[in-house]
């Protein structure tokens, strides 16, 4: 059974925020594609969901879902580009989104995990977990990765992809 394909995951300035756009492909045991739209640090603004199981069994079943998931992730760029997910002219959506947490709340829930006993090991065929280790994001500002930031426009960005296909049907 296929593993599901790599997904893509791109950061964006656009009006002076950073977004991020990802896509992902969830398998054929549950065959549908996901992009999810990022604003502000993480809270999700926009979701497409994509089914696919009408054409598991194909011969070209790889081949047709990364074209799937490279189609819908251009389609959010080019949303974002049109202004569909500014403020001005959204409309709340009955999509999930993480609400607002108080740093605080974290920092008392981590150290809770941080002095927990750990629980008695038990015979397992999988290998044991280990906890989590604090890090330094590599930008205090975004937990969108800021090393990955391209300073490309959000046109100049779409035209990459669109060429991208030009360059893939020679």
């Amino acid at each position: 059974m296929p593993s599901p394909l790599l997904g893509y995951n791109t950061n964006v300035r656009h009006h002076g925020k950073l977004y991020h756009i990802q896509t992902e492909d969830s398998g054929v045991q549950r065959p549908h594609i996901i992009t999810h739209l990022f604003a502000d640090g993480g809270r999700i603004i926009a979701s497409k969901k994509t089914t696919y199981g009408d054409i598991l069994g194909t011969d070209d079943l790889q081949a047709r879902v990364k074209q799937m998931m490279r189609d819908q992730h251009k389609a959010m760029f080019i949303e974002l580009r049109d202004g569909i997910y500014d403020e001005e002219n959204s409309e709340p959506t009955q999509e999930v989104s993480v609400p607002p947490v108080d740093p605080a709340t974290l920092d008392a829930a981590a150290a809770q995990i941080e002095v927990a006993p750990p629980k008695p090991a038990r015979e397992s065929r999988y290998q044991s977990t280990r906890p989590a280790q604090p890090s330094e994001p590599a930008n205090p500002a975004s937990i969108f990765g800021g090393d990955l930031l391209s300073e490309k426009s959000l046109d100049e960005v779409i035209l990459s992809y669109l060429a991208e296909d030009l360059d893939e049907d020679d």
